[in-house]
């Protein structure tokens, strides 16, 4: 500051802003410096401003400064003076208007009532116990108010709004809105029972309800005829209200007063040890307990947010108030022990509860204790102060009340409060007086003060409940927004999050001890209110301490799912879509939705989603980025409009092909990176030039999403994806091991609405099994897909020679090795690799079927193939085998060890042969065992996967005889053999050759490591 300030010269100017730990000098330009003008900690506006617009009105180009300096000047203007000519200190500011706020009628008329029904002992206890709620709240309000922007005319509405979010802030406001506008009802139905003592001639039928309406006009009128008159009136107000204490404390250590009388004689016994023991214990009768007891004096604490509801004409609110506040709670905890032990020294409790001759109710009871105890220089002088004092402090509710809601209802959060947000040509909120009055004239109605009291206590506890709430969750989250004085020492923060939890848990269990009912109905209306503020709130200025919440255990979960994702019943598919957005189309009503329909139905909607698109663009530019965001923008609303969950993308790229690259290796985070990618068929025309690129295109995604990791669904006939309920069957051609991942798509298609309807076929290939042996595997899985309650299918094995199925079967060594790897990684303890639940691969089923053959009885010798009959089914017309082999068996090459019907079964070294990879080291150098590429070569060099199209168009005709009408076929997509041209062609030309005069096919190729478990 010292170095600036020495390069002082005219047209600057510093001003420096009050922070936790650092002082802030901005510079700003000004027209003279004369201009220069302290800013004082507090007089930020409540929100943001927008800059002037007017190049004359642009001098000072600093946001900050402008807001202040405009603000001060306008505050100036309409008050004619210095902004701070009124500003008050603690005393004036805070503690007096609480201290006012606090001693309410309740003292006057109730305390009395209260020491006699609960015992000294357990009065004492309830004063202790709403203290205790008072301090906590206090200590919470002041590390808000201390944090800094926090504070103003809004009061604590404005503090919990700003740290919690504008839905929890709405919620507690309106809350505190109504608890401050029953206050008003308490207090003015206070005035008309102390009418009633004085003057019994005013008790008529519904005299209370009458008497309270007409005050509660008087007072909303005094109000609407501006705040100026109850200001002047204020001292005169605290004067009446002193008087009248000092009458009451004056009265209690001078009784009693006529000696002589009979009533006093027998009940009233003055200042004495005898009286004090024997009201020490609790005396209630039938209608009265310590919740109805302590529902009654909570009131008398409910005034503490009087400093925060008068921050702006504070000195340095957040240090005014808490000392104010904390000096005004305890000063009255002092005075309120002190009455309370008064009361029960000096008259039986039976005369304080009033069943005593001669006293039918509280109007009776309150006119002879009154009128025998308190003191009364002249007559009626102390009926006279409690009716004046309980009207001020209606007055000072009817003040506060309608400025609260009127700052509610300028947020904008409610559309419906928001006729009530302008401000009268005076400056004052008169509509919202207006609705103010309204409400309050129809709470006086109860016209009883015990009924008033319990609701009124409720609506505090629950504005306190989230104030101490407020300070858990920011000094928990430590947002950069929280900085109370000494957040950063460790001491300090235990003290705020001790503190606030206390408070709030206090505030829930004084909610249940006055009535668990009106504690829950208390409870429904502030989730109701929050719930219909939550669906109608518009976009508010600031931010949420609940996203603070939502951040904070997003991150937790992430970094646990990460570690966790892999296993069995965690596994779900997490779906990257790879979409294609064409603008022109779409914005003019041309939809391309189908594969994000496809995805909804796969997913049912649920579940985690990204939707990614690629902008081929040759420059990263801003502008570039701008289109990519309002593409961004189109897709979120494409996927709203299709109701997917999930999260949009897009990313420059100059080729469509390197920007899925970068998706695909970039997109999630943590446990929720997708492992399965969802894209469509590339189906070309013969006269298109561009079809060979684009099948390139779609062999290296799929090269670069199996590299990853990534299960990979390709989608061919996507322009005839229905909308609408079908009916028929859901074709699965399992040809290798997937893991049963083909198996657990169809599950989930079959589990949405389009598709529910179609039942559910498997067709699994085998070679070199016998019949009985493929039926007996068949049965085995429909019986487990039943058991497990997947899924009620029709099996149908189909025995086919080697070369049929050499695309998926010549690396299918290599493929079940790092199967059985990463299961072994999931559960190193595993002492062996045990059978599964459901069938993971195609071997599996032989597997458990000689299992369970074993565990029953052994195959009998007249067990043999019956190559007479191709076709077996069994009696339930779901299972079948059908066998479509050549009669020549010599050279077909075995992975099953099942029976065979040669010699020349015996194993050897091939492509399929199911012996350890390990097996190959002998073609190392070194003997070591061989790397995967060392495999795969080999494998590759063992036998050429594609060789000729008559088997390819052969077994496309066995799935077309089969699965020509079925609404979907699910089948594996073979595993790429080679990244050439020639290679890549013969590939597409193999899968489009195979489901040639299918109408729908879902391709699938998982990774190996799709792992799931439902066993219903």
């Amino acid at each position: 500051s010292s170095h600036f300030g020495s390069s002082y010269s005219p047209g600057l100017a510093f001003l420096p802003c009050r922070f936790p730990a650092f002082d802030l000098v901005v510079i700003t330009a000004m027209e003279s410096p004369s201009q220069v003008r302290s800013v004082e900690s507090g007089s930020l506006g409540d929100e943001p401003q927008r800059l002037h617009s007017d190049p004359s009105q642009r001098l000072n180009s600093n946001f900050l400064v402008n807001n202040v300096l405009d603000k001060e000047s306008a505050q100036a203007q309409v008050e004619g003076k210095p902004s701070r000519a009124k500003k008050k200190g603690a005393l004036a500011g805070v503690f007096v208007p609480t201290c006012e706020n606090m001693w309410g009628v309740l003292i006057f008329l109730r305390f009395y009532f209260i020491v006699g029904q609960a015992g000294i002992f357990q009065t004492l206890c309830i004063v202790t116990l709403s203290f205790t709620v008072a301090l906590c709240t206090t200590a919470s309000m002041s590390s808000i108010a201390s944090s800094g922007g926090l504070v103003s005319s809004g009061g604590p509405y404005h503090m919990i709004s700003r740290a919690m979010g504008p839905v929890l802030g709405a919620s507690v406001g309106i809350m505190y809105w109504l608890a401050i506008t029953m206050l008003a009802v308490l207090e003015c139905l206070g005035a008309v029972e102390s009418l009633s003592m004085a003057v019994p001639a005013m008790q008529f039928p519904m005299h209370m309800q009458a008497l309270g309406s007409a005050f509660m006009a008087g007072l909303a009128l005094t109000v609407w005829g501006g705040i100026n008159i109850v200001t002047k009136l204020g001292v005169f107000f605290a004067l009446v209200v002193f008087y009248t204490l000092f009458s009451f404390y004056f009265g209690l250590v001078t009784s009693p007063h006529h000696v002589g009388d009979p009533l006093q004689e027998q009940w009233i016994t003055g200042l004495s040890t005898a009286t004090f023991s024997k009201n020490w214990a609790s005396h209630y009768d039938s209608e009265n307990n310590f919740g109805t007891m302590l529902a009654l004096f909570y009131p008398c604490f409910t005034g503490i947010l009087s400093g925060a509801n008068r921050a702006d004409v504070l000195k340095d609110p957040p240090k005014n108030i808490r000392q104010g506040t904390f000096a005004a709670i305890c000063f009255s905890f002092v005075m309120y022990v002190s009455l309370f032990i008064l009361w029960g020294s000096v008259a039986d409790y039976r005369f304080l509860q009033g069943t005593t001759e001669g006293i039918h109710d509280e109007v009776d009871l309150g006119r002879v204790v009154v009128a025998n105890i308190v003191w009364n220089p002249f007559p009626y002088s102390a009926f006279i102060g409690i009716i004046i004092a309980s009207l001020s402090q209606s007055l000072q509710c009817l003040i506060v009340a309608p400025r609260l809601l009127q700052q509610i209802a300028r947020d904008d959060i409610l559309g419906v409060l928001k006729p009530l947000a302008p401000l009268s040509s005076r400056g004052e909120p008169t509509r919202a007086l207006l609705f103010t009055y309204v409400v309050a004239a129809l709470l006086v109605l109860i016209g009883k003060l015990e009924l008033v009291a319990p609701l009124l206590a409720m609506c505090f506890l629950v504005a306190y409940a989230f104030m101490n709430c407020s300070c858990f969750v920011l000094t928990l989250l430590k947002s950069p927004a929280w900085r109370p004085e000494w957040i950063g020492q460790r001491r300090w923060r235990i003290w705020y999050l001790f503190v606030a939890a206390l408070g709030f848990g206090l505030c829930i269990a004084v909610m249940m001890i006055i009535n668990p009912v009106w504690a829950a109905v208390a409870g429904f209306i502030a989730v109701c209110l929050y719930s219909f503020i939550n669906f109608k709130m518009q976009a508010p200025g600031w931010g949420s301490a609940v996203d603070g919440i939502r951040y904070r255990f997003a991150v937790k979960s992430l970094m646990q799912l990460e570690a966790r994702h892999d296993q069995c019943v965690n596994w779900r598919p997490q779906v990257l879509i790879l979409y294609k957005i064409n603008l022109t189309e779409e914005l003019g009503s041309i939809k391309h939705h189908e594969i994000l329909r496809f995805s909804a139905q796969l997913r049912k909607s649920r579940g985690f989603c990204v939707v990614a698109c690629v902008l081929e663009s040759d420059t990263r530019d801003a502008a570039a980025m701008k289109m990519a965001a309002d593409q961004k923008a189109i897709i979120r609303g494409i996927m709203d409009e299709e109701g997917i969950e999930g999260f949009a993308e897009v990313v420059v790229a100059p080729s469509w092909r390197e920007g899925t690259n970068y998706i695909i290796q970039l997109t999630g985070i943590g446990g929720l990176i997708p492992n399965t990618v969802l894209l469509d068929w590339p189906e070309c025309s013969a006269q298109d030039t561009q079809a060979d690129q684009v099948k390139k295109d779609f062999m290296e995604v799929l090269q670069t999403a199996l590299a990853a990791n990534k299960a990979v669904l390709a989608v061919k006939g996507l322009q005839s994806i229905p909308t609408e309920i079908v009916h028929g069957t859901i074709d699965i051609w399992w040809m290798i091991h997937d893991g049963g991942f083909l198996i657990l798509l169809s599950w989930f298609l079959s589990q949405h609405r389009i598709w529910r309807s179609c039942h559910l076929r498997v067709f699994t290939v085998a070679e070199n099994v016998s019949e009985t042996r493929a039926k007996g595997a068949a049965e085995l899985l429909s019986r487990t897909l039943r058991e497990r309650r997947l899924c009620d299918v029709d099996v149908e094995v189909i025995l086919l020679d080697d070369a049929l199925i050499e695309p998926y079967t010549y690396d299918w060594t290599l493929r079940v090795e790092e199967r059985h790897r990463f299961l072994r990684e999931l559960n190193p303890n595993a002492r062996e690799m045990h059978l599964e639940p459901i069938p993971l691969e195609i071997d599996d089923l032989f597997d458990m079927e000689q299992h369970e053959i074993q565990s029953k009885a052994p195959i009998q010798a007249g067990d043999s193939p019956l190559h007479n009959n191709p076709v077996f089914e069994d009696s339930k017309n779901d299972v079948k085998v059908s066998d479509c082999r050549t009669g020549a068996e010599g050279g077909r090459r075995h992975r099953h060890g099942g029976a065979s019907s040669s010699a020349d079964d015996a194993p050897y070294l091939s492509a399929s042969d199911p012996q350890p990879a390990a097996a190959l080291a002998a073609d190392e150098p070194d003997g070591s065992p061989a790397s995967s590429d060392g495999v795969k070569h080999l494998l590759r060099k063992a036998s050429s996967p594609f060789e000729s199209i008559e088997f390819c168009q052969k077994l496309g005709q066995i799935i077309n005889s089969r699965s020509q009408h079925a609404q979907l076929v699910v089948m594996n997509l073979p595993d790429v053999w080679g990244s050439e041209d020639k290679d890549v062609l013969n590939y597409m030309q193999y899968c489009d050759t195979l489901t040639q005069g299918l109408e729908r096919v879902l391709f699938v190729h998982s990774t190996g490591r799709e792992i799931f478990d439902i066993t219903g």
